[in-house]
């Protein structure tokens, strides 16, 4: 029985690399990559959450004229992904890039949170965060702006 990958219906050979999705359909280790999903991630979600990632991520790449996942590199497509999952891909391109900013902030504050835990102490991660939401808060004034301004046009 050959395996076929869920994303593009293309058939695997015996030797290519996939893994398995709680429902037992195959997705290749090229759209695990792309999609930044390890084999733990792939085992624990369902086919139509994965095509889903996938179509959001697709969207997202569109929205901001990226036409070839290459041209991307493992953060950038991690960040898309990670924007696509919490459907944030119809950002307009200027505040994407503040969000991405963010996005690889938290990551990296993932990863020292783990470091830090196993040492006992977090507070270091404090002024990070901080930071964080600084931007955030950035992203939100500009937003409220735009929507201050279309409220006036659509009044005159």
């Amino acid at each position: 029985m050959s395996k076929i990958c869920l994303i593009d219906n293309e058939k695997l050979g015996m030797m290519t690399n996939s893994f398995k999705t709680k429902d037992g359909n195959v997705l290749c280790a090229k759209h695990a990559e792309v999609l930044g999903l390890t084999l733990k991630d792939v085992s624990e979600l369902l086919t139509t959450d994965i095509k889903d990632d996938f179509n959001d991520l697709m969207n997202a790449m569109r929205k901001f004229n990226i036409t070839d996942i290459n041209q991307l590199s493992k953060s950038e497509r991690k960040s898309l992904a990670y924007l696509a999952k919490r459907n944030l891909n119809k950002l307009s391109p200027d505040i994407y890039k503040q969000v991405e900013d963010i996005t690889n902030q938290i990551a990296g504050n993932r990863l020292m949170l783990l470091g830090l835990g196993l040492q006992g102490s977090v507070d270091s991660l404090t002024p990070s965060y901080l930071a964080a939401i600084l931007e955030q808060n950035w992203i939100l004034i500009r937003q409220n702006e735009q929507i201050i301004e279309l409220l006036k046009n659509n009044n005159h």
